[in-house]
């Protein structure tokens, strides 16, 4: 793009004076743009935070009436578009939509409402921009007329200036360089002007008046170009001065510098160290096949890439090698080479080595203790395995030698009641069924605690189970106890789980039986069996009515034998929720509970989409 010079001073000064203008507009536009996002930002996660303080008790206590009033407080602002309120269980709770609001771009907000460390549901908020936006467009369309009006005054201001302060007279510099050109140096240049134009014309003087000069000194600079020749060979020797002062320095590390022919396997330089690190005088490193005698037999592979192979310049080559000391220690070094190719068309091998026996004697250390902690995990392992077997077979016989003495026990008290029932007051036959019991008892809780053992090493058969039609199988077989009692049971459907069948259905008889047993106070039974996300995992639940418990005791809710309601109220010996909690975690999974007083309680549990190899071994 070629242009003039009037074209191109009044483009460079339109675009120094309007560029800046339109930038800082710009940016200022950009910014207050950005500051009007900020600020809808920060409105809008302030509306969602005072909509989930607002909506923990609504939601808690499930009342949307009380939530109301806060939903059109927040309505009121007429930027929000929607706004949507959901329970984590009955799904949407309160709900406010103003469509006709939506201008622009619609944001959505969503937050989680928890309390006392629960999750009972979510926020939802839209908010639109469209009215922060419209007002920095109209301040753009001002700003852009504001600039027209700039560059039109701008323009008939640069043309009259440019052509009676510049152009003119830079014709005359013009014609006075022509000048200079054709060695016209007897004519002086005259500027009266004080301004730039007349300091350039004042300064063409003086390169007239210095080309007159220079020409007189050419003779001079000759002579010079001589002491320069001389100059140069002084610096030449500094040269190798310094190159012999860097060779000193490399000769004095821990790294030995070499080169060597790989045809003849020999060194044809190497550092004065290596006489330290195998105690041979130069002359044997120097010496034909110098590595073919003292590099170890079991080493020597590495080195035939090196010196057999053909070799490509700049081909990198690092190994680790044994070398034979004089002494007959073999000494650990590190070889480092490159490959060039000389005048000749000769490879030339060149590199580093470096002494590397320590860290060498260090690592065999260290594989020597590795392979002990192998051993000794080995042995740590295989008793843990006996210790385990022998734990096994000591329940077993203690099961059995208990057993024993029971049936000796129950039997002749039986003998008792049998033969001497006429003997015997009613204060003795009264004591003698207490032993029964206490024997029954006894008998069910040594079952229960086999069961247990069972339960944590039986074997984890995973395949596809229906949770759906296990279910309704689990709640017919339960119902059928007691066809007259009013029930309403809600299971979701196409629920399914990579589980063992056997040990899930005992599991999920507990958790459905539970339910089944403590909602029996109320008039009708109302149990559900489902599936839902927490915290985007996949998690199952069984729900009741029923009279729940408090949360204070939640910890030894799976305690064995622990009951959080007597014998006379619910029959159970106390051990299935923990059987459930030994199955759900022999999947990998988790159970917990929330509960309400008088108000029913949740079962969560969660198995796990990819079993692990463990569990499939």
């Amino acid at each position: 793009m070629n242009l003039s010079l009037r074209p191109t001073v009044i483009l460079a000064i339109l675009l120094g004076l309007l560029l800046p203008a339109t930038m800082i507009g710009y940016f200022s536009l950009r910014n207050e743009l950005a500051a009007a996002e900020k600020n809808i930002r920060q409105d809008h996660e302030r509306l969602v935070e005072i909509l989930v303080l607002g909506m923990q008790e609504p939601l808690w206590n499930l009342a949307p009436e009380s939530g109301k009033p806060l939903l059109d407080s927040v309505m009121s602002d007429p930027r929000v578009v929607r706004i949507v309120v959901n329970d984590s269980s009955l799904g949407v709770f309160l709900t406010a939509n103003k469509p006709e609001r939506r201008l622009r771009q619609l944001s959505s907000l969503s937050h989680l409402v928890s309390k006392q460390g629960n999750v009972i549901g979510n926020v939802t908020l839209e908010l639109d921009d469209g009215l922060a936006k419209k007002a920095i467009e109209r301040k753009q369309q001002q700003y852009i007329f504001a600039v027209f009006l700039q560059l039109l005054f701008s323009l008939g201001l640069i043309l009259f200036l440019l052509n009676s302060r510049i152009l003119r007279p830079l014709e005359k510099l013009t014609q006075q360089a022509a000048q200079l050109a054709n060695d016209q140096l007897d004519r002086p240049f005259i500027w009266h002007r004080e301004d730039e134009i007349g300091q350039l014309g004042s300064a063409l003087e003086q390169t007239r008046l210095a080309l007159r000069e220079m020409i007189g000194k050419l003779e001079q600079k000759n002579l010079q170009l001589e002491a320069d020749l001389m100059s140069r060979q002084q610096i030449e020797s500094a040269l190798r001065v310094s190159e012999d002062r860097m060779r000193r320095l490399v000769e004095s590390t821990r790294l030995i510098p070499w080169d060597a022919r790989p045809e003849e396997w020999r060194f044809t330089y190497v550092g004065p160290q290596a006489q330290q690190l195998l105690n041979y005088p130069l002359a044997v490193w120097y010496s034909e096949g110098f590595l073919s005698s003292y590099l170890h037999p079991d080493d020597r592979h590495y080195a035939y890439p090196l010196f057999a192979d053909s070799h490509q310049p700049g081909q990198i080559h690092e190994f680790e090698c044994r070398l034979l000391a004089a002494s007959g220690k073999e000494v650990w070094v590190q070889i480092m080479a490159s490959c060039d190719i000389d005048s000749s068309g000769r490879p030339h091998l060149q590199g580093f080595l470096f002494d590397i026996s320590q860290r060498k004697q260090s690592e065999i250390h260290l594989e020597k203790y590795r392979h002990h902690l192998e051993e000794v995990i080995e042995e740590r392992s295989r008793e843990l395995a006996a210790s385990t077997h022998e734990l096994e077979i000591l329940t077993n016989i203690l099961a059995q030698d208990l057993r024993t003495p029971l049936r000796t026990i129950e039997g002749f008290s039986q003998v008792l009641i049998d033969d001497y029932q006429d003997q015997l007051d009613n204060n003795a036959r009264n004591y003698l069924q207490r032993i029964r019991g206490g024997i029954n008892g006894m008998s069910s809780r040594i079952d229960d605690l086999l069961m247990l053992q069972q339960f944590s090493r039986a074997e984890i058969r995973l395949q596809e189970i229906n949770l759906t039609a296990m279910g309704h199988d689990i709640m017919d077989e339960i119902t059928m106890l007691q066809p007259d009692q009013p029930c309403e049971i809600l299971i979701d459907e196409d629920m399914h789980a990579q589980a063992d069948a056997r040990l899930i259905r005992i599991a999920l008889f507990n958790l459905l039986e539970n339910a089944w047993k403590y909602s029996q106070t109320k008039p009708v039974i109302k149990i559900s069996f489902g599936r839902t996300q927490v915290n985007g995992q996949l998690v199952y639940y069984v729900a009741d009515e029923g009279i729940g418990f408090n949360m204070a005791s939640a910890k030894s809710l799976f305690t064995p034998f622990h009951r959080l309601h007597s014998q006379s109220q619910f029959s159970g010996n106390g051990i299935g929720l923990t059987a459930t909690q030994r199955i759900i975690s022999r999947h990998g999974g988790r159970i917990w509970a929330k509960s309400t007083p008088d108000e029913g309680t949740i079962f969560y549990f969660t198995l796990p989409v990819n079993a692990p190899d463990s569990l499939q071994n």
